[in-house]
């Protein structure tokens, strides 16, 4: 008995202690502060306080105040936007003061716009720069597909066949002629569709009016200016970059298609109720219907039941030449046409570059294989691209180059 108690003694001991540190761990206080602009000093409204690591969250108010619980472990986590983040470890004080500094450079960014290349912050016009990380994260067989949901007012509507051109608009449909919009690849009008998405720099997308101001009528749809990758001053650099993956259509009865039975009771429905005869070739007149073993070709109706071998060889099942006593089996259980015709393809993409240059001049050359195999049979897109350019600069003010672009592509498609 006393070796027990003292089993029970310590047991709840450790317990307690436990306990107490829990309670330690855990405990919460309130924490309040204030967050101001750093280089106004003015107090910051609908900043975001965070625990970092959890869901707790305050925004603050008007006068740039917050309060929120938070343990004494915790890291605060003050965000917003156009401003740099900051993140402050609680530790034992419970009044805080953030001042946060203006994030300038996402305004410092240089963007290509039309004939001349403008910092972020001092565009007025309406630009949406496309993250090319983000936009190669898609598998597609051509950079306009990637570009939805990229950009806002921008949509994408595309058949999913390999290689067809999708619809771009930006702003929706603005007139009754032609809403699609210009394309400037390299400061010349061209094509997303054939473009390699590894070879990309940078995507924008001028969206307004002003758009027209630089590009005359054609830009009244909105522009889409595309930069590829150039040489850069350095070492030589060989870069590999792939990707294989598979293609999945969807499963089971995607469009609810009517089975053999649910189409007769279909078609037999629709004729009784247009006040048609629903006369049955053996059960007469307002019978369920029933699908046949055999249909008759070139007559109405069928043979329902078993049929003996014998009276089988008085009809013509093979030779449809002959126009006599032909019959066909009936299929009572229905084909699925949409997955006899659809099925897993394969996707992949190869592009090997070569880069590099000195004060001088710079060089690149890139080459893709693509090959996307249609989820529908008979549909594929494969496809060889070469892009060379190169720059020697020959006085300050004076430089030479070339770009160019070559690709041959296989793309049988099929109509809806």
């Amino acid at each position: 008995m006393p070796f027990k108690n003292k089993l029970f003694l310590r047991s709840a001991m450790l317990s307690l202690i436990f306990l107490f540190c829990s309670i330690g761990v855990f405990a919460q206080k309130a924490v309040i502060g204030k967050v101001t602009n750093k280089s106004t000093g003015q107090p910051l409204a609908g900043a975001t306080v965070a625990i970092k690591g959890t869901t707790a969250v305050v925004v603050t108010g008007n006068d740039g105040t917050f309060s929120i619980n938070a343990p004494a472990n915790a890291t605060l986590l003050v965000t917003s936007i156009g401003f740099e983040t900051i993140e402050q470890a609680v530790g034992g004080k419970s009044d805080f003061s953030f001042s946060l500094s203006e994030a300038t450079n996402q305004l410092n960014e240089v963007l290509v716009t039309g004939y001349s290349a403008q910092r972020k912050k001092d565009i007025t016009g309406s630009v949406s720069v496309v993250n090319v990380k983000d936009l190669k994260a898609v598998p597609a067989g051509s950079p306009e597909q990637m570009l939805q949901g990229r950009a806002s007012g921008l949509n994408v509507i595309t058949s999913g066949q390999p290689g067809s051109a999708s619809n771009i608009r930006i702003r929706g449909i603005t007139n009754f002629g032609n809403v699609d919009p210009l394309v400037i690849v390299d400061g010349v009008q061209g094509s997303l569709t054939n473009l390699n998405a590894a070879e990309i720099e940078s995507i924008q997308v001028l969206k307004d009016a002003g758009a027209a101001a630089i590009y005359g009528v054609r830009g009244s749809n909105g522009v889409i200016v595309v930069t590829t990758k150039r040489g850069r001053s350095g070492r030589a650099v060989v870069n590999y970059e792939a990707y294989v993956g598979r293609q999945y259509p969807i499963s089971g009865n995607p469009f609810n298609l009517l089975d053999t039975k649910g189409m007769a009771d279909l078609t037999w429905l629709a004729l009784k109720n247009s006040g048609q005869p629903t006369i049955h070739p053996q059960y007469g007149s307002g019978a369920t219907p029933v699908i046949p073993d055999y249909i008759l070709n070139g007559g109405a109706g069928g043979i329902v039941g078993s049929i003996s071998a014998a009276d089988l060889a008085k009809y013509n099942i093979s030779d449809f030449s002959k126009p006599i006593y032909q019959i066909t089996a009936a299929n009572k259980e229905g084909t699925n046409w949409f997955q006899e015709i659809f099925a897993p393809a394969g996707i992949q993409s190869h592009t090997v570059t070569a880069s590099g240059g000195n004060d001088k001049n710079t060089y690149l050359l890139s080459m893709n294989y693509f090959n996307q195999q249609g989820t529908l049979m008979g549909t594929y897109l494969k496809r060889y691209s070469i892009r060379a350019n190169s720059t020697y600069n020959i006085s300050k003010n004076i430089r030479v180059g070339e770009n160019i672009y070559l690709f041959n592509r296989d793309n049988p498609q099929i109509g809806n």
